[in-house]
């Protein structure tokens, strides 16, 4: 990889045309948007979403209010 500057990189991405452009900005939101995720699912790892973890939690949750 080249050793750009931040100042080339800009002048390089505003001499694309139109298009390019947008499609540059496409992935890089693209991109952004997949880092976001990652980092909630990295975060939240360990919460158990499913179904069946849900079910068994409620079960419990009426047994205790059906022994009150």
């Amino acid at each position: 990889m080249s050793n750009l500057t931040l100042e080339q990189i800009v002048e390089e991405v505003k001499a694309l045309p139109p298009e390019q452009r947008q499609q540059l900005r496409a992935f890089l939101d693209k991109e952004a948007r997949t880092a976001e995720l990652r980092r909630i699912q990295e975060k939240y790892a360990h919460f158990t979403t499913s179904s069946e973890a849900f079910a068994a939690r409620k079960a419990e949750e009426i047994e205790l209010e059906e022994r009150r």
